[in-house]
């Protein structure tokens, strides 16, 4: 059995100042780091569209139900 998710802790002092520090701090992003998540995110979403593509034709071939999952009512 999983155990309870703690709160997450406040931050006083230093802890907080350092936090704040961190945050304003800015980390561009390489062309090259951008290029690749692009690449990626496009490689998703043509796997995404694909997969609801096929659901969409097991639906449409078996009266709006997709065997391959149970129908939640």
């Amino acid at each position: 059995m999983a155990r309870d998710i703690r709160e997450t802790p406040i931050l006083f002092g230093e802890d907080a100042r350092r936090f704040m520090a961190r945050m304003q701090e800015r980390h561009p992003e390489s062309p090259e780091a951008r290029a690749r998540r692009l690449r990626n995110y496009e490689y998703f979403l043509k796997a995404f569209e694909d997969g609801m593509r096929k659901k969409r034709a097991r639906e449409a071939a078996n009266g709006g139900v997709d065997p391959w999952f149970k129908q939640v009512k």
